[in-house]
C-alpha cells in the first residue's frame, strides 16, 4: 500500500466502557498520514478525558504514530479500563525485534516515515518510560493474522502523578525550573530537538544535527532556548538531557 499526503485513510476507534457488552466504534478519517494521526490523537484524547482520566499525550501519540510503519493497514485504536489503557492494532508487516523497538534511540523509520512523524520515530521508548513511572507497562505483541498490537497501561494517570509526565532522575541535582513553558515559546525546530532528546534519552550536538538535518549554529540556538526555558540540563554539554520540566513540556506540544 502506497501512502502519500493525498491518500484517504481511516481508522477505527473502539471505546470500551464498564457495564457495556460491546464497545462503541467510531471511524476517524484523514487525508494523508499527518491528518489522520492528528485527528486520531485528538479523538483518542477526547475519549480518555471524557472518562475522567489524563494520560501523557506524547505516549498516546507515539502509539498512534507507530501506524506509519504499518502503512495504516486496518488500524484500530481501543480505549479501555476507564481510559487507563490504550491499545493500537494493525495488520502491517509486524515488529520482529520487539525488545529493540523499545530501546531509546532505536527506530526503523526511513525517509518516507519521517515526513509524517516528529523526532526520529523512536517514541515508543518514551511512552514505555512514562508508563513504567506510573507503575504501568507498554507491551508489543503480534496481531492475529499478522501485524502488531501495542498496548500501554497506566497504573496512575496524569492527575494521580501530579505532573502528567515522569519524575526527576534521583541522581540529578538540578535547580528549580518553571513548571512548564508555553508550547508557543519554542520554534518547530526547538520542539523537534526536545522530542529527539526525549526519544534518545539524551544526546550530543553532532547527533542532533545529523538526525534532524539542521546546521550546528541552528541547533545551538535551539538548545540555548531550551536552556533559557529550563527545559534542558546545562551541566553536561557532551550529553544533553531534559529536565523534569522538559519532560512535562512534552505533554503540551501536541495541544496547540
Amino acid at each position: 500500500m502506497q501512502v502519500g499526503p493525498e491518500t484517504c485513510l481511516s481508522a477505527r476507534l473502539a471505546i470500551y466502557r464498564d457495564g457495556e457488552p460491546e464497545p462503541k466504534v467510531e471511524e476517524v478519517q484523514g487525508t494523508g498520514p499527518e491528518e489522520l494521526i492528528h485527528r486520531l490523537c485528538t479523538a483518542t484524547q477526547r475519549v480518555i478525558r471524557d472518562q475522567g482520566t489524563v494520560l501523557p499525550q506524547p505516549a498516546v501519540k507515539a502509539l498512534i504514530e507507530n501506524l506509519v510503519h504499518a502503512r495504516f493497514q486496518s488500524p484500530t485504536v481501543s480505549v479501555l479500563d476507564g481510559g487507563r489503557t490504550v491499545r493500537v492494532a494493525d495488520h502491517g508487516p509486524g515488529i520482529v525485534d520487539k525488545l529493540r523497538a523499545l530501546e531509546p534511540g532505536y527506530s526503523s523509520a526511513g525517509e518516507a516515515e519521517r515526513r509524517f512523524i516528529a523526532g526520529v520515530g523512536a517514541g515508543l521508548a518514551v511512552a514505555a518510560k512514562q508508563a513504567e513511572e506510573s507503575g504501568g507497562r507498554l507491551e508489543i505483541s503480534d496481531n492475529l493474522g499478522g501485524g502488531t498490537v501495542v498496548t500501554i497501561e497506566f497504573a496512575a494517570t496524569g492527575r494521580d502523578l501530579g505532573l502528567g509526565l515522569g519524575r526527576p532522575h534521583p541522581t540529578r541535582h538540578l535547580r528549580s525550573y518553571p513548571d512548564a513553558a508555553r508550547p508557543s515559546e519554542l520554534s518547530d525546530n526547538g520542539k523537534r530537538v526536545l522530542l529527539l532528546l526525549a526519544e534518545l534519552g539524551g544526546s550530543g550536538l553532532t547527533t542532533i544535527c545529523d538526525e534532524l538535518r539542521i546546521p550546528p549554529d541552528a541547533a545551538r540556538s535551539e538548545l540555548d532556548s531550551l536552556g533559557r526555558l529550563g527545559l534542558m540540563d546545562p551541566t553536561n554539554q557532551s550529553h544533553l538531557l531534559l529536565t523534569p520540566a522538559g519532560l512535562k513540556y512534552l505533554d503540551g506540544i501536541f495541544v496547540e
